[in-house]
């Protein structure tokens, strides 16, 4: 049997679309968390010096969606075809658009941070979600990003859209999204993610 360690902080972040792809495979894995204030010295032990990062057996995968996607393939969530892996992939792309727009405003003045997240809102958010409604819309699309089963794509989306709704406080940034509304709420209604989702530990506010 494989070991699987994850490596990340305590929170949900980039780590959580990994987790829920142990949960939707009923895979056991193990975790490393640590807190913020020890990353400085952990940071050189990574060779991307970033998390979250997996150990296989003893080796190490940096890099958020090359493990999502190394799971993926590992548990049967890539699609059947490498056409399908490619608009699993495009999915994912679109999404990351989300979370790299997420650097800027994590980092800078602390008091600035209200205005840095309203910016994010409202400027940065709405493009992707509208590009995503409409991929949702395409014909590989079915109840899922790519056929009716749930892949790297919607596990990917899922996690991104929670971390939104953590920075407007809890309102649902998905609601003039239909599509995306009801995608979501699939996704969260597999009984796999939704017993994690039932115990998982909440993320911490901003």
């Amino acid at each position: 049997m494989v070991k699987y360690v994850l490596h990340y902080f305590k929170g949900h972040g980039r780590a959580e679309s990994i987790r829920l792809a142990f949960k939707l495979a009923g895979v056991d894995y193990e975790e490393k968390n640590y807190e913020f204030a020890d990353w400085p010295k952990l940071k050189p032990n990574y060779v991307t010096q970033q998390t979250p990062a997996l150990e296989v057996d003893g080796t190490m995968i940096c890099q958020s969606k090359a493990v999502l996607r190394y799971l993926a393939r590992e548990f049967g969530f890539y699609g059947k075809t490498s056409l399908d892996a490619a608009f699993i992939d495009q999915a994912i792309d679109a999404v990351e658009d989300i979370w790299s727009e997420l650097n800027p405003v994590f980092h800078g003045p602390r008091e600035s941070m209200p205005q840095r997240i309203e910016k994010f809102l409202k400027d940065v958010v709405p493009p992707i979600y509208a590009t995503l409604e409409r991929l949702i819309g395409q014909k590989q699309a079915g109840d899922f990003f790519v056929g009716n089963s749930i892949t790297a794509a919607d596990l990917f989306f899922f996690t991104a859209v929670d971390m939104v709704n953590v920075l407007s406080k809890g309102a649902n940034s998905l609601e003039k999204y239909p599509k995306l509304v009801a995608l979501k709420s699939r996704i969260a209604a597999n009984p796999k993610i939704a017993a994690w989702l039932a115990v998982r530990p909440p993320e911490a506010t901003f």
